[in-house]
C-alpha cells in the first residue's frame, strides 16, 4: 500500500483551493488503488477544515488531523508516523499529477526489490503568468543541489526506518537532507524521465537567502565536515561558485567518487 501524506494549511487563501481540488482528484483517480490518503492540517482558520471534512465524508481522505504544529516537516513526520503503507509519498496541496498511472508504474518498479524509491520530472506553473518551467530529476547533481522533488518520489518505508524522518530543525531544506542521507546510505532510485506532476511556484523554498543558509548547512552536515570542508566552502558549493582553489581542496580531501563526480559538474557550472 502507498500512504499519501499531504501537509495542509489555509488552502482557501490566494486562489490555492483550485489546485488543492486538482491534487485530490489526481490522487483519487490514480489507477493504483491500494493506497491511503492522510491530510495533516496545521490548524487552518479560513474554512479549510470544513472542506477537508467533506472529502473525508466522500472517502477520499482516510485520516485527517487538524492541530497546531511546528511547520511543514512536523506535519510530514506526523503523517508518516500515522500511516500504514509499505511506501510513502508526500504530496503538497499546490501540486497535482498529470500521469494517473504514476503510482502503478512506480509500484511495478519498486515491488521487484531492486530500487528503494522512484522519482520523475515536473512542470512548474507560474502564479504570475510566466512561461512554464520543466524541472528534470538528475541524481548526478545531488551533492550540490536538490536533484529531484519529494512530490515526485515514492519511497520504501524501510528507508525512513534506516535514515530517519525529516529533520524538523530545518524550515526549508529537510527534504534535501533526507535525500542526501538516503543516497549516502546506498539507497537506489529509479527515474521516470517524464513530466508526471504539475507544481505551483512559490512557497517557502522561494526564499533565496533562507535556502542558501539551510542548504549550505545540509551539505556541511551530511558530507562536508567529514571531508574537511568548511561551512563557507559548502555555501560556495550550493551557490555554484567553486573556485580553482576550492576545487583543488575538494579533490584532495573528498574520497567518495560519486561526490567528486557531482562536484565536478558543479565546478564546470561555476566556471563556464
Amino acid at each position: 500500500m502507498i500512504s499519501v501524506i499531504t501537509p495542509c494549511l489555509n488552502i482557501c487563501k490566494d486562489g490555492r483551493l483550485e489546485y488543492f481540488e486538482k491534487m485530490m482528484e489526481s490522487i483519487h483517480n490514480q489507477t493504483w488503488t491500494d493506497l491511503e490518503h492522510l491530510v495533516i492540517d496545521g490548524g487552518s482558520t479560513d474554512g479549510t477544515i470544513e472542506i477537508l471534512k467533506q472529502y473525508q465524508i466522500k472517502g477520499w481522505i482516510n485520516h485527517l488531523v487538524s492541530e497546531k504544529d511546528s511547520g511543514l516537516y512536523s506535519a510530514m513526520n506526523k503523517g508518516i508516523r500515522a500511516s500504514h503503507g509499505e511506501y510513502i509519498h508526500i504530496m503538497n496541496t499546490d501540486d497535482f499529477f498529470l500521469d494517473l498511472d504514476y503510482f502503478k508504474r512506480s509500484m511495478e518498479v519498486l515491488e521487484d526489490g531492486e530500487y528503494d524509491f522512484t522519482h520523475a520530472d515536473r512542470v512548474i506553473k507560474s502564479r504570475k503568468g510566466k512561461p512554464d518551467k520543466v524541472k528534470k530529476g538528475d541524481e548526478r547533481v545531488a551533492f550540490f543541489r536538490m536533484p529531484f522533488r519529494h512530490q515526485t518520489m515514492i519511497v520504501s518505508r524501510d528507508v525512513f526506518d534506516e535514515v530517519g524522518m525529516f529533520d524538523e530543525t530545518y524550515q526549508i531544506a529537510a527534504d534535501y537532507k533526507f535525500v542526501l542521507q538516503m543516497l549516502l546510505a546506498g539507497r537506489k532510485g529509479s527515474h521516470f524521465p517524464e513530466t508526471v506532476l504539475c507544481s505551483l511556484d512559490g512557497g517557502a523554498s522561494s526564499n533565496r537567502e533562507k535556502c542558501i543558509q539551510e542548504v549550505s548547512q545540509v551539505i556541511f552536515e551530511t558530507y562536508g565536515h567529514r571531508n574537511g570542508l568548511t561551512h563557507d566552502d559548502c555555501g560556495a558549493i550550493y551557490r555554484r561558485m567553486i573556485s580553482p582553489e576550492l576545487n583543488s581542496k575538494i579533490l584532495s580531501n573528498v574520497r567518495e567518487q560519486r561526490i567528486i563526480d557531482s562536484l565536478e559538474i558543479c565546478y564546470q557550472q561555476s566556471n563556464p
